[in-house]
């Protein structure tokens, strides 16, 4: 087990065959199973976890706390928005559907390997919902970076820093006049198209995210 070890959490015998494959051609031995117990930290290269079995969020939590450069898939079978999210949260590299899991992991496991990072993603909505929705249209309290202000103008989706860079206030709060909004703090002006600052007291830009759309849903990447 020199390279390291898989765990396939899931009891679906096609996703495990197809992962362990990944894994093979990695050149990383799997343990598979639905309750699997995940091995010594210096071996866990990467976990599966099937979202609908009984403790695969605790799972994620404790591969991701346990092994911090470990490669993490969850995936579910139906679209469960808030389980989709509480897997981003508790440090899955990837959400994602059944169709994709193989996939999924070799890109993982090649980035890792490699010593590469890629960009994590946090879903959004199907972008569908934005749709006749204009200005800000939501926020992402929770993620790695903070929280993340969503802004939907000129058939684009827009994502910032909602804190200010001069005394952390929520931009949410703040008023919206076409693309540019007003620190309801301390007055700063900021573009939420490109982040630019456009008065201070602020001396910082917005840290601008991009967003992607996939599949008809939208996602915001965040730094590697």
């Amino acid at each position: 087990m020199s390279g390291g070890v898989v765990v396939l959490r899931t009891d679906d015998a096609r996703i495990a065959r197809r992962a362990a494959a990944a894994a093979a051609a990695a050149g990383l031995e799997t343990l598979i199973g639905a309750a699997v117990m995940l091995p010594a930290p210096a071996l866990l290269a990467g976990l599966v976890a099937e979202l609908e079995l009984e403790g695969a969020l605790e799972a994620i939590r404790t591969a991701r706390a346990a092994a911090p450069d470990c490669t993490i898939v969850a995936f579910l079978s139906l679209p469960e928005p808030e389980l989709w999210r509480q897997a981003e949260a508790a440090g899955a590299d990837v959400v994602t559907t059944r169709g994709r899991v193989d996939r999924a992991l070799a890109d993982g496991l090649a980035d890792r390997l490699s010593g590469r990072r890629r960009a994590r993603r946090l879903r959004l909505a199907p972008l569908a919902e934005f749709a006749g929705r204009l200005g800000h249209v939501g926020r992402v309290d929770q993620s790695p970076v903070g929280a993340i202000a969503l802004y939907h103008l000129g058939g684009r989706l827009h994502a910032v820093s909602d804190a200010c860079p001069h005394a952390g206030a929520s931009l949410c709060e703040g008023d919206l006049d076409g693309p540019v909004i007003t620190c309801p703090r301390h007055g700063s002006q900021f573009q939420v198209t490109d982040g630019a600052r456009l008065r201070g007291p602020a001396d910082l830009d917005l840290r601008v995210f991009p967003v992607v759309i996939e599949a008809g849903v939208a996602f915001v990447e965040l730094p590697a």
